[in-house]
């Protein structure tokens, strides 16, 4: 079963350096899922991070809607789609492995009332159906099966009913989220693999909405961590940090320095250099041992 991370990087030249980052945090963590990008960006070092680069092949209006074409483009059997501007803490192999026979799969909860691309009231009575999933678009995933290719081939006619079915944002796109989720909540979920939702519990993904005090996320440590509130407060450590907001905010621009400085490093400095002020330390610690018989 071949397994691809799909990203997703067009038009301003800072989705490219968020790809980038995505794909360095990946290598830096030793995930050695096959990756793919689709791009129209140039002056990127775009084949050292990864295995497949791809020119777009659809208008603006549908970019978003690009994310769900991996079937057709690669040999995948499983795609993680994951937006450009995340950074990647764990492994990906528990979330390929939970999502498995699952059919397409995001993450979230089922919503019959308040605020989500609109007023869910009036979706749930445009549409007749009695709930949706509510849903972060930024991690999908999708599997080749017969039944996930009739999921994707819906919630791509969702996408052309979308100002009929009042999901259409104030954006220069169709919503890909509210058209996956109306094609989910028609279909059913977890039946005969064609679609599942994945409890917002695991924190596979999380955007640290409601954030409670710091984020603390440092790439140079493997740390992200924090308190915030979505649904309930929680404590989170997701796998993946969804910058979304936090696009606009310096902690994540900090993170991106730091994973180009690591590039740098590497390709300045060979297999196990020391650095001079490490052999010193290292030759004051042996002096040191030896004169307190730690070490003969």
């Amino acid at each position: 079963m071949k397994r691809i991370v799909y990203t997703l990087a067009v038009g301003k030249p800072k989705y490219a350096e968020c790809a980038m980052g995505l794909a360095r945090s990946l290598k830096l963590i030793g995930d050695t899922t096959t990756r793919v990008i689709i791009t129209d960006i140039k002056g990127y070092a775009w084949d050292r991070y990864f295995d497949q680069v791809l020119e777009p092949q659809t208008t603006m209006e549908w970019i978003q809607f690009a994310k769900l074409t991996a079937l057709d483009r690669t040999d995948a059997d499983q795609v993680l789609f994951i937006d450009s501007d995340c950074l990647v803490f764990k492994r990906l192999d528990p979330i390929f492995d939970y999502c498995a026979g699952k059919g397409l799969c995001v993450q979230g909860v089922h919503v019959t009332s308040g605020e989500w691309l609109g007023k869910v009231e009036d979706h749930l009575r445009v549409n007749n159906i009695p709930s949706m999933p509510r849903f972060n678009g930024g991690m999908i995933y999708y599997e080749r099966t017969d039944a996930c290719r009739a999921m994707i081939a819906n919630s791509f006619e969702e996408g052309k009913n979308a100002k009929q079915s009042g999901l259409i944002c104030d954006t220069p796109w169709i919503t890909d989220e509210g058209a996956i989720s109306l094609a989910m909540a028609r279909a059913g979920l977890d039946r005969n693999g064609n679609c599942h939702l994945i409890p917002d519990e695991l924190d596979y993904m999380n955007t640290a909405t409601g954030l409670i005090g710091k984020l603390d996320m440092d790439v140079l440590k493997n740390r992200c961590a924090f308190l915030c509130r979505r649904f309930d407060i929680r404590y989170v450590e997701p796998t993946i940090f969804h910058a979304s907001r936090y696009i606009n905010f310096v902690v994540y621009w900090k993170q991106l320095e730091r994973l180009a400085w690591l590039e740098k490093y590497e390709d300045d400095h060979g297999f196990g250099y020391m650095s001079p002020l490490q052999k010193m330390e290292r030759s004051i610690q042996r002096r040191y041992l030896k004169l307190t018989k730690k070490f003969l």
